[in-house]
């Protein structure tokens, strides 16, 4: 079991990005995984990165670059700059990207060509995950105390996933799971059990995301689920945090999503949202249960991106970058202490 939170300061951002090539996923697969990789391939269609390459001395952000959200355009100028490679292979340029920002700890999640592995069969996807929680613990290795690692599971393989915790959690750098959720799954089911059991006993948290998730799967759902099943009852250190989906636009729509199932003492302790600064801007009210993702690299350079979440939060700002993600972590003390 991690330990459990006393206070330290430090901004945490639950929102990094990394996007490696799949010939990285590939050389980490098995061999039986490997021997399957041309249909696996094909059936990924993966989609390309729209940051740029990794030829480039810099990774430049174009003007006409796609945005998360209308009214996140501060947070991605032309002129933006993001040394090379910290999607892919650069975890000391990602640092010093931290360090220029301020930012004490950064969850890595991965880019959206993973959210693919939905159209696989479950052991195939099983396959590609396993790949990439490797290179991700690998990526965040020297680093453990400032890069976070979140580890793919698989809600159709509810074993393995357990298995895999069982594997990689005590990895320093491994800091939250995700857990993907096809169509026919309902995570009440008896067959979750070891997957319940074994996030409590790593404890580490999980971090839903929905574009990881077949569209049923909504915040809203997913807690309800959980309420109304008693996993919330049945594991009380569980502490699950939801990113906006389809039907949540903004901080305040999530905020009202987990309130609808949340009691007093789950909001900002078991339960809590997860928001960009762009979702922020649209009510967040007093930040209880609220937590800041950046979305870098794909946001431009981090210091702005922390600068104007501070100015939208206010007097939330120390709950939301500081002592609420320590909660949902499981942090003893500040990330960066040695």
């Amino acid at each position: 079991m991690r330990s459990t939170l006393e206070p330290g300061g430090g901004v945490v951002d639950l929102g990094g990005w990394v996007a490696p090539a799949m010939e990285l996923v590939y050389e980490q697969g098995t061999p039986e995984f490997r021997g399957q990789w041309p249909g696996i391939e094909a059936m990924l269609e993966l989609a390309p990165l729209r940051a740029g390459d990794w030829d480039h001395p810099a990774l430049e952000l174009p003007a006409d670059a796609p945005r998360r959200a209308p009214d996140d355009a501060w947070a991605a100028p032309s002129s933006a700059r993001v040394a090379t490679g910290v999607l892919h292979d650069n975890p000391a340029g990602r640092v010093a990207a931290l360090d220029a920002a301020g930012v004490d700890l950064q969850l890595l999640s991965p880019g959206p060509s993973i959210d693919a592995c939905l159209r696989l069969p479950s052991n195939l996807a099983a396959g590609v995950f396993a790949a990439y929680n490797r290179y991700v613990v690998d990526y965040c290795a020297g680093s453990s105390h400032r890069l976070g690692a979140v580890l793919q599971l698989h809600g159709s393989e509810p074993r393995w996933s357990a298995h895999e915790l069982g594997e990689l959690a005590g990895e320093p750098s491994v800091r939250a799971a995700s857990l993907c959720l096809a169509v026919r799954i309902a995570p009440d089911d008896r067959q979750f059990e070891p997957l319940w059991e074994a996030l409590e006993r790593s404890g580490l948290p999980l971090l839903h995301r929905p574009s990881f998730c077949a569209r049923v799967w909504s915040p809203g759902r997913l807690l309800a689920y959980l309420r109304g099943a008693g996993v919330l009852e049945r594991h009380p250190a569980l502490r699950v945090a939801v990113l906006p989906g389809e039907s949540e636009r903004s901080a305040a729509d999530l905020r009202h999503c987990i309130e609808r199932v949340a009691s007093r003492d789950d909001l900002g302790t078991r339960l809590f949202g997860v928001a960009t600064a762009a979702q922020l801007q649209r009510g967040c009210d007093d930040g209880l249960g609220m937590l800041w993702a950046s979305d870098f690299p794909l946001c431009g350079e981090l210091r702005p991106a922390l600068a104007r979440t501070r100015e939208l939060l206010g007097a939330a700002a120390g709950p939301v970058l500081e002592a609420q993600p320590r909660r949902f972590l499981g942090l003893r003390r500040p990330a960066g202490a040695p």
